[in-house]
């Protein structure tokens, strides 16, 4: 009796461990759990439409290949939206149809949830996705621009929150014109927005030059050195006509200019002999400027064809000034009127007036005046015809005349 007791606590002990057991191998699946929940921290959340984009939308912005969504208590057609999202964050929305290439989606149902795997290939990197600017302006867009060129930039991106159709190659050569001391070439511009439509665009800008960025500079640097230069070897004549021909004299002598065209034509103007109409214009007006002159640029027609040259104050009048003219077919200075540029075209209404200085009066000589004439002599008074003539003295005769011997 005793042992068949002992036996039986020995199996209800057996019986208990084995119990335990069971229950311990079941709490493995909430550990099992705890290592997917700590896989889902990755996952993005959304119960809405709205919510979706948004999260396809965040892996573009971060650059990010792969991504996963848990969709939880979702108010539409989790599967049919998910493409519609897809869509649009890829082909419609600015930053995705600047960045995206093409995207893959997959969806899949977990018991009480959605788990949706999208895989992104970018034709952008994520440096490129980064360097976007904003702009909600188009001037704030002109500014960025400018800077661009100022810094010899390959690239400008720009998001631009209220897109506007603008000549944009235009706005660079009108940049460029306006600032020839600082921009050394004006670049080739390709202009490429993302979308193709719609208010809010990304902008995309592309500059090509024939020099690197540091050829350009140093160009620059060279282009101050010698407008300084130029700027003090005239400055100390009296006047405005007396600068004009010492310049021309100073640039006749630093160089046998060619023709020839160039991509940099100020820097080869000033320091590389080789002259076009634009770069010897653009010479002679940052030097002038330099120097305290009044100098405009004149951008108009010559024989039809566009054309540039200058006009300057010459003491008091304005005369034009041609100097590749000058330079190839005088080779002196000439300075002319408006009514001597008969081959040219300009919007007058935009310059000083040329115009010819005043004749001076002629000098008329006044001849001395003439002597008041003489009176005529009083003539003999007429006899008074009552009063007897006077008798003539008598003559005297020889014989009355007394001599030397009687005396």
């Amino acid at each position: 009796m005793g042992r068949f007791t002992a036996i039986l606590l020995l199996l209800l002990l057996l019986s208990g461990c084995a119990a335990g057991a069971g229950d311990e191998y079941l709490s493995l699946s909430p550990h099992s759990g705890a290592q997917t929940q700590t896989l889902d921290t990755d996952a993005v959340t959304v119960e809405n439409y709205q919510q979706l984009k948004s999260a396809i939308l965040r892996f573009v912005r971060e650059g990010q290949e792969s991504g996963v969504i848990h969709v939880y208590s979702y108010d539409g057609d989790v599967e049919t939206e998910l493409g519609e999202a897809a869509y649009e964050v890829a082909k419609l929305d600015p930053l995705g149809a600047y960045a995206v290439d093409y995207m893959t989606h997959e969806c899949v149902r977990i018991v009480s949830y959605y788990e949706i795997h999208i895989s992104i290939t970018f034709r952008r990197t994520p440096q490129e996705i980064a360097a976007i600017q904003p702009a909600s302006t188009t001037t704030q867009l002109v500014t960025l621009l400018n800077e661009a060129i100022d810094q010899y930039k390959s690239r400008l991106t720009v998001r631009m929150g209220s897109y506007e159709e603008l000549d944009f190659p235009a706005l660079v050569a009108d940049y460029c014109a306006e600032h020839p001391g600082t921009v050394m070439e004006v670049p080739t511009v390709t202009v490429s927005t993302y979308p193709e439509e719609g208010a809010v665009r990304i902008v995309e800008f592309n500059f090509t030059y024939t020099q690197s960025a540091q050829a350009l500079e140093e160009k620059a640097q060279a282009v101050g050195e010698s407008v300084d230069a130029a700027a003090e070897y005239i400055r100390y004549r009296d006047t405005d006509r007396g600068k004009a021909e010492l310049l021309f004299t100073y640039l006749m002598e630093r160089f046998t200019y060619t023709t020839g065209e160039t991509a940099t034509p100020l820097y080869d103007a000033l320091c590389s002999g080789i002259a076009t109409p634009q770069g010897l214009t653009q010479a002679w007006q940052l030097i002038f400027d330099q120097a305290g002159v009044e100098c405009y640029t004149v951008e108009g027609l010559l024989n039809d064809e566009p054309y540039t040259w200058n006009i300057i104050a010459a003491d008091g009048y304005y005369r034009h000034l041609d100097l590749y003219r000058s330079i190839f077919e005088t080779g002196s200075l000439s300075l002319h009127t408006d009514q001597e540029m008969t081959a040219y075209y300009w919007p007058a209404e935009d310059y000083p007036a040329c115009v010819p200085e005043p004749e001076a009066p002629p000098v008329v000589v006044q001849p001395d005046p003439e002597p008041d004439p003489e009176p005529d002599p009083e003539p003999d008074p007429e006899p008074d015809p009552d009063s007897e003539p006077e008798p003539d003295a008598p003559e005297s005769t020889p014989e009355e005349q007394p001599s030397e011997d009687t005396a």
